[in-house]
């Protein structure tokens, strides 16, 4: 069996390291302090905060993901659905379906995945004057049990048409549950920066800020040998060396890259350099088809600055040297460019570098090329 696991969270046997960041997330739950997460995707936030609940050893974890939400309807209709899945089994489950019965709910279990899911009234919206009943029930559950709150891709409540409406009424209400420890995941930095630095903001200083950094290589690499040798497979250190470069030092892309690696490789054999190109191209060979809806989706000039990107590098795109190799004659054309494909979600930009957000996807730019 593959041992290498990604785009999942991990725990247990499959978590590697962050002992230090793990007690202080431990210590900020137990003392019920709201806390911000930091850190680029895929980096192992969720599986960090899901190994630190665990150790806690005590309440519940009511876990809501609101990546991609458009309006408040949407943000209630996701705490609700959580919250539903969450009391499913308990006492409370009728009490919370009757608070909730002018929503209409319908819970069912899906065929296929056999996960509970959970729809309200398409014809009912909630707007803002929702919230704060909302909040009200989970401060409710907190009362009964210890709960613990997780919001996860937070930035993503600035897409509201009135964020800052939204943000308040969330604060109003969160400020007042000390119980309850709330935790903010994010993986946009300027944009959870803008929430919780920025002194117009409601959460302006609200919550504990941690960053979840990528792990470092001795301690992973190490992680990394032991499961290949569940397989009686042993990789080159050179080989791990080129996996951390490829994978930009992201563990889950990491991992992704070693379970290819595993794929194409037999009992008893050393992993060579040789093998990266068989891994890539099985990567590659599963991601075509979403690689090519990339590239359709882009002007000529956007997939020009994109094909640079992935040959130079995003550190200075507006200069000289990276522009005319590129056929670029201003900064103009590459600023808009960069813009569309942040917009995209195919580039992010970091300490004043642009990256792809799937390292695979520029490794295969030069490639089909």
């Amino acid at each position: 069996m593959n041992p290498f696991k990604y785009g999942t969270i991990v725990s247990g046997k499959d978590f590697c390291g962050r002992k230090s960041l793990l007690k202080q997330i431990i210590g900020y739950i137990e003392s019920s302090q709201n806390i911000v997460i930091l850190g680029e995707r895929r980096v192992g936030k969720s599986s960090t905060l899901y190994e630190a609940f665990l150790k806690c050893k005590t309440g519940r974890l009511l876990y809501v993901d609101l990546l991609g939400i458009k309006s408040i309807d949407a943000l209630c209709r996701r705490i609700l659905r959580a919250i539903v899945v969450l009391e499913q089994k308990t006492a409370w489950f009728d009490k919370i379906v009757k608070t909730l019965s002018y929503l209409r709910p319908s819970i069912s279990v899906d065929p296929i995945t056999s996960m509970p899911t959970v729809s309200f009234d398409a014809s009912v919206e909630m707007k803002a004057n929702s919230i704060p009943g909302v909040f009200t029930l989970i401060e409710s559950l907190g009362k009964k049990r210890r709960l613990v709150v997780v919001f996860d891709e937070f930035q993503d409540i600035l897409n509201l048409e009135d964020s800052h409406e939204a943000l308040s009424l969330l604060r109003s209400k969160i400020q007042f549950q000390s119980g309850i420890p709330y935790i903010f995941v994010g993986s946009i930095r300027h944009k959870m920066d803008e929430i919780f630095t920025h002194h117009d903001s409601p959460f302006f200083k609200s919550a504990i800020p941690l960053t979840v950094e990528p792990l470092p290589y001795e301690e992973f690499s190490e992680f990394l040998k032991k499961k290949f040798a569940t397989g009686q497979r042993k990789i080159d250190d050179e080989v791990l060396e080129k996996v951390f470069e490829i994978a930009n030092e992201i563990p889950g892309d990491i991992q992704q890259l070693c379970e290819a690696l595993w794929e194409i490789s037999s009992e008893k054999e050393i992993i060579s350099l040789d093998k990266l190109k068989n891994a890539l191209e099985l990567i590659f060979a599963r991601e075509q088809k979403s690689y090519e809806t990339y590239i359709s989706l882009l002007t000529n000039i956007q997939l020009r600055c994109l094909m640079a990107i992935a040959k130079e590098g995003g550190k200075s795109v507006f200069s000289a040297s990276f522009m005319k190799p590129a056929g670029f004659n201003n900064p103009s054309s590459v600023r808009r460019a960069i813009t569309r494909l942040i917009k995209l979600n195919i580039l992010f930009e970091s300490g004043g570098e642009y990256r792809f957000i799937n390292p695979f996807f520029r490794a295969w730019l030069p490639y089909k090329g």
